[in-house]
């Protein structure tokens, strides 16, 4: 008996708490779902506000970036304007020296043809007074660069082109040998001769045949006989300027004695 009493006790007690349970859930649940709203007001806040941030973050940078670009633009300008001074400075100073040479060139002009036309009749003279090797050749070139000097037509820097490239030409027989034929008079009869020249300083002729040869005499401008043991030497060193035999050493005549019978002198005895 006292047992189905404690059992209707704590039944009934069972029935007030779940009683008052059923009546606190709906509070607790209207709670929770404000909590929950709130939570997910502040998170959306929350990334409104980074957004935010983030936007004002790349704004400064790209201003800081164009800042920076606009400081480096602003000094190569000014690097920029310092060389334009520089070089309008130098520009002022070469138009300066370039109006002064065209001044120069001027007088130059009136100086130069002058100057050419008496190196040009140096040399004529000079050639008639040297060796007598290609004398004819050499002096028709003189001729001509006579009728250059003298043509308007010619410029003037071509004029003193011609006339170096004459002199160069003329430098140029120092230092070489050269074999060449000819024709020379031998007692009122012209021979055919092959000539051999030595730099400026010797003059050799030997006869097609190889029985007569001869060395300019320059102090008394006669050719000179020279005994029979020269020619197989005049014909040797002949070979080698005509590069048909290798260099070798030879022994060629420097002087002879004169004599009467020996003196050939062009055009006769």
């Amino acid at each position: 008996m006292l047992f189905k009493q404690f059992t209707s006790l704590v039944m009934i007690i069972s029935g007030c708490i779940s009683a008052h349970s059923h009546a606190q859930a709906p509070a607790a649940n209207h709670v929770l779902t404000d909590s929950l709203n709130n939570n997910r007001q502040t998170l959306e806040m929350g990334k409104t506000s980074q957004k935010r941030v983030d936007r004002l973050v790349s704004e400064t940078d790209l201003l800081l970036n164009e800042y920076q670009s606009l400081l480096k633009k602003s000094e190569y300008q000014a690097a920029y304007n310092k060389e334009l001074r520089i070089l309008k400075g130098e520009q002022v100073e070469e138009l300066i020296s370039l109006e002064q040479q065209i001044k120069d060139i001027v007088i130059t002009k009136q100086q130069l043809l002058p100057l050419l036309r008496e190196m040009v009749s140096t040399l004529s003279q000079f050639i008639k007074l040297d060796l007598p090797f290609k004398q004819q050749q050499r002096l028709i070139a003189i001729d001509k660069l006579n009728q250059v000097l003298a043509s308007s037509s010619v410029s003037i820097s071509e004029k003193y082109r011609r006339v170096m490239e004459m002199y160069q030409a003329e430098n140029d027989y120092n230092y070489d040998l050269e074999v060449y034929r000819d024709t020379v008079a031998l007692n009122n009869e012209s021979l055919s001769v092959q000539i051999l020249r030595v730099g400026r300083s010797h003059l050799y002729f030997q006869t097609m045949d190889g029985k007569i040869s001869a060395m300019w005499n320059q102090e008394s401008k006669a050719w000179l006989l020279l005994d029979d043991a020269y020619h197989l030497k005049i014909r040797k060193a002949m070979r080698i300027a005509s590069k048909k035999s290798a260099p070798e050493l030879l022994e060629l005549p420097y002087s002879t004695e004169l004599s009467a019978a020996s003196m050939i002198r062009k055009g006769g005895k």
